[in-house]
Order: C-alpha cells, then structure tokens, then sequence
C-alpha cells in the first residue's frame, strides 16, 4: 500500500505535528507500507530554513520514508498575513508535486486547513479515497485565542472546513473533544475516528539531570520548574512569569525553553517583572530539547482560557510523562482530565499565577506526593506508546483504502 501523506510540518522541526507525522511514518514503513510524505522545507516556527536545507525542491529518505520537500513562503509563527501565504503556498506547491505520485490513499494533516484543500483535490484527481486529520479546529482556533477577528477570510475558511469535513472519505482527530465537536456539526459518527497523540518511548526516557546544563544556568540545587515548547498564543506564558514573580526569593527556579508567536511578548513580560529566578531559552533541536527538560522537577502545561481549552490535549503531556516528569496542567481541559485520571500531576485554574506558585510550592514541599506522581506518569506513558498508536493510524488508512487492517489485538 503506497500512502501520501501532505503534512506542512515534518522533522527536524520539533513541534508536535512534526513529530507525530515523522513517528507514525516511519512505523508505517517498517510494517510494510510505501510511505511518501510532501512536506515543506524545515522552518519552523522561524520562518528561515533550518540548517543544512535550503528553500528549493529536494528529496531524501528518512527511516525508509521518502521525504519530499517542496518550495513555500516561509513566514516567521507570528502575524496573519505572511503565515497565510506560507499555508497557501504550501498547498499549491504540495499539490503539483503529488501530481507525480500514484497512492492507495491520501493522508492531509492539519491544523493548517490548506494542507487539506491539497489533499482533496489531490484524492480527487487521482480518483482515490483520502484520510482529513484534525489536529485543531481551524479556523475557530485562530478566532479562540484573538490572533484573528471574525472576518469574510474566517467565514470563508468555515465554509472550506465543512467541504473537507463533507468530501473526507475518513475523518481522523487527536482528542475525543475534538471528535466530540465534529459530531455537534453534523459530521457522521461513523465516519470519524480517533488516534491520540503520544509519545516514543525510546526517545524520551527518564534520565539524570544534565549537570552542565544546571550550571550553566544556575540551579544547582535548586527545584526547576518548566516548559519546554511552542511559545504561542495559546499557551498564555504571561502567567508562569507572574506566578515566578510571586515565588521570588525562594529556591525554584523557572525554565522556559521554545520559540513561537509570543516569544517576544514573553521575553519582554520577564524583564519588565526584572525576574531573576528564571531563564529564557530559545529554540533547540529534538535531542537538546530532552536534556533540558531532564533539568525540570515539576513541567508546567499552561493553556489560556478559550473556549477550546476543554478540547485541548497538548503533545507535551506525553512528552513529560515519557520522563517521569509530574506536571501542573493550568487548565481545565482534556490534558487536566487525562493527568487528574492517572494521578500523574496537579490540576490549578487557567490564567491563575496563585494558584499556579501554591500547586509549585506543594510539590516542592511534598516529595512522597512527587514521587508518587511520577509513577501515575510512567502509566500514562505506557498506555500512549507512539508505535501502537501508529499502527491504529494505520489501521484507519488501510480501512480507508479498502485493505485489511492489522490482526494485532487492542491493548
């Protein structure tokens, strides 16, 4: 079975659909499938390709993947404008050069909704049937978090949603609240299926704290609380520099490590508030991102309060718990219930600093509750091992296709 899979994001960018693409792709590979994936150059979330690539058209192979990158308008993960030629460029770029494929099935991955309009029209013309999957529910998402007012161009990308949603042969999301509001649409049960988002457990593995990494930034004996991630406008960061600014003077100590639309905001909120208790670190690739969140006691997850929050499971809760790391979730969303329901961390309210530092200054106070915490994320972890959850994706694309799925039993 030969399947396209059009994803805008693929390593060694580090954001989650990056990952998930590039892990389940490979895993597909291995179990048999011809995978080609279409993918832009690596530039995420910069806007500038990613050293050694160049924008141009090139191909490679990756883990018995092969890799097609396609020229695009690269945009820095800020604004509207540009990133919206970025995204169409992409799909214009995606499309011709799928053009020259012959699959069993498509796969288009959001959350940039273009990628699927390629997908579609690709399906379409090659006369074969074709997996949407949402990762976010663009575009009310980019209303939810106020980086676009409602507008003729958001109107119009609600009419293309409920198109894909309509001319999908399957339909595949990452959370049942996602399932969930597909369904509240109108969108058949029977057509939408869900495969979570998880983690490689030979990737992220617990391990000591990495002593050059304490040093260098100063938190040698110190309790770390941090985030390792997208810097957005979704995550609200404000708030952990608020809540360090009320933890002054004691012994934790704040990493923030990542790059994204709210960077800047963020870098100029910490030296407004003059913290010195926290450090700032930008973008790192894959490999260093896991040493520096080996530094961290405590992991943070933060969402502001929308009203997609309930349906949000961030990627890094996998991540944290894959390194026995107990987190905080500010939210009161999917991530609050999953990590309440494996006792693998603390739950506090959304855009809250104070209860944030109380929940900081209990874990750091309560090493048997800690250590308990971790063994909730040890569980968590192994109940969303990447590999099988990759072999139920591929089970979704096989149906799809009209093949037989895996004899493997569910676990």
């Amino acid at each position: 079975m030969l399947i396209l899979y059009l994803t805008d994001n693929f390593v060694p960018e580090t954001n989650s659909p990056a990952l998930r693409a590039f892990e389940h792709a490979r895993v597909w590979a291995r179990e048999g499938a011809e995978v080609r994936v279409i993918t832009s150059v690596p530039n995420f979330p910069t806007g500038r390709p990613l050293a050694p690539y160049r924008n141009r058209p090139q191909t490679e192979i990756l883990d018995g993947v092969q890799v097609t990158r396609v020229w695009t308008f690269m945009a820095p993960n800020k604004g509207v404008a540009l990133r919206s030629l970025d995204f169409l460029s992409f799909a214009i770029t995606s499309f011709i050069a799928g053009l020259f494929e012959t699959p069993d099935v498509v796969l288009a991955s959001s959350p940039q909704l273009l990628t699927g309009l390629s997908g579609w029209w690709l399906a379409t013309i090659k006369r074969r049937p074709w997996i949407l999957e949402v990762r976010d529910l663009w575009p009310e998402s980019i209303v939810s978090v106020g980086a676009m007012r409602s507008n003729l161009l958001i109107r119009l990308l609600g009419r293309l949603e409920k198109r894909l949603y309509r001319h999908a042969t399957r339909i595949v999301t990452v959370s049942d609240g996602l399932r969930n509001r597909l369904l509240e649409r109108g969108v058949p049960a029977e057509k939408v299926a869900v495969v979570y988002n998880g983690v490689n457990l030979s990737r992220a593995t617990p391990r000591k704290k990495n002593e050059r990494l304490l040093r260098e930034l100063g938190f040698d004996r110190k309790f770390v609380v941090g985030y390792v991630g997208t810097h957005g406008m979704a995550q609200g960061l404000e708030v952990v520099l608020d809540a360090a600014n009320g933890l002054r003077g004691s012994d934790v100590r704040f990493l923030l490590v990542g790059d994204g639309a709210r960077r800047d905001a963020v870098v100029a909120h910490a030296h407004a508030l003059k913290l010195d208790n926290t450090a700032l670190v930008g973008l790192v690739p894959i490999a260093e991102a896991a040493e520096y969140l080996s530094l961290c006691d405590v992991v943070l997850v933060p969402l502001k309060r929308t009203d997609q929050i309930e349906i949000t499971l961030p990627a890094k809760v996998f991540e944290a718990a894959a390194m026995e790391k107990p987190m905080i979730v500010a939210a009161g969303s999917a991530a609050a219930d999953l990590v309440s329901r494996y006792g693998a961390g603390l739950v506090v309210p959304p855009e809250d600093p104070e209860a944030l530092a109380k929940a900081i200054e209990r874990l750091r106070d309560e090493p048997d509750l800690l250590h308990s915490l971790k063994a909730g994320c040890r569980k968590l972890a192994d109940d969303f091992d990447r590999d099988r959850l990759a072999i139920e994706m591929l089970d979704q694309l096989k149906l799809t296709a009209g093949r037989s799925p895996s004899t493997q039993p569910p676990s």
